[in-house]
């Protein structure tokens, strides 16, 4: 999947329904409840948190070629796409960023100081300027090290043989696990940067980024089946154990205690609007949620039915219709929905 095909893509969900930069906090992993919320509305959890770290200039680079290309229309209310947007093929992509909420990068991180220190040592070469600065990672990276006993020459070569064997499993393109191993460094060898990258295959940085990220969920994917396990070493506190947001699992505690939301607002000392996108994001995830607390069973209905009928999940537009509930309401029922 290009960069390009991954914004049309969360833009064809969201069509006429939300603004042009709505996809920028998706991909990026804002942890507002308009994004949470989105994610559960639209089945857009594959798209969240894949490029934490993307800068709007280049998100808004890539948009302007969407113009462009003729697949957006100009329209400053909302994502206003083309028939010939609309009619495009959507690739088939690994990502699971709901599962992984950017924390590829710390197995990224890990991995590539390991095959560093393996690369460096098995050459008794001792001494070396770390790819990774981070102290945390560092010092990760030694405990696991000491643990497998890294001075035993078959440590190093049974890890290769994990590694590659591990991604031959994998199900992404050969150019996918090459833009891996061009990341990484060795001895006499400094991973290539993105711009290296890029132009070496006719993409941009952000495609070759984005493939870099499919590669490395469909590879944990595998990692995760226990088959290999000084790669499966790598994956601890990778994976989210939770699909609540850590605020969002507070707010459940103090609730599953009997607090009301205006009470929950007061002892975390939030504002309402905060404790009640936690609402929305415990109903979108939670199959049993009781909404009885929040709304009547006929206001649920009204919301609902008019949505469906409606086709449309825009806030404003219900509430043109059904002025007697609150935003917040519904919210709230389009999530049990």
């Amino acid at each position: 999947m290009l960069f390009d095909e991954l914004i049309i893509a969360i833009m064809k969900a969201v069509n006429r329904e939300r603004t042009v930069s709505s996809p920028f906090h998706l991909i990026k992993g804002k942890k507002s409840g308009q994004t949470i919320q989105d994610i559960g509305y639209y089945g857009l959890y594959p798209y969240f948190a894949v490029m934490p770290q993307l800068d709007k200039q280049a998100y808004d680079q890539a948009v302007a070629g969407l113009f462009a290309r003729g697949l957006l229309r100009q329209n400053d209310a909302v994502i206003d796409l083309t028939d010939l947007a609309i009619t495009s093929q959507t690739p088939e992509t690994p990502l699971n960023g709901w599962k992984y909420r950017g924390n590829e990068a710390l197995f990224l991180n890990r991995l590539s100081l390991i095959v560093q220190t393996f690369s460096h040592i098995s050459q008794k070469v001792n001494i070396f300027d770390p790819v990774i600065n981070s102290e945390d990672i560092q010092s990760w990276v030694k405990t696991y090290l000491r643990k497998h006993n890294f001075r035993d020459p078959s440590v190093p070569s049974e890890f290769k043989n994990q590694l590659l064997s591990s991604l031959e499993e994998t199900m992404v393109p050969e150019k996918h696990k090459m833009i891996l191993m061009q990341r990484l460094s060795g001895l006499g060898y400094s991973g290539l940067t993105w711009e290296q990258i890029a132009a070496g295959y006719g993409n941009t940085p952000l495609d070759v980024q984005l493939n870099l990220i499919e590669t490395l969920h469909a590879w944990m994917q595998v990692i995760e089946q226990n088959r290999y396990p000084l790669l499966s070493a790598l994956m601890e506190g990778v994976i989210q154990q939770s699909s609540l947001t850590e605020s969002a699992q507070r707010t459940e505690k103090l609730f599953a205690r009997g607090f009301s939301l205006e009470q929950i607002a007061e002892l975390r000392q939030l504002k309402t609007s905060t404790i009640e996108d936690h609402f929305v994001e415990l109903a979108m995830n939670d199959p049993y949620f009781n909404y009885s607390s929040f709304m009547s069973e006929e206001a649920f209905q009204a919301i609902v039915g008019l949505s469906r009928d409606q086709q449309t999940k825009r806030l404003r537009d219900i509430k043109e219709k059904l002025p007697e509930v609150t935003y917040f309401q519904i919210r709230l029922a389009l999530a049990i929905k």
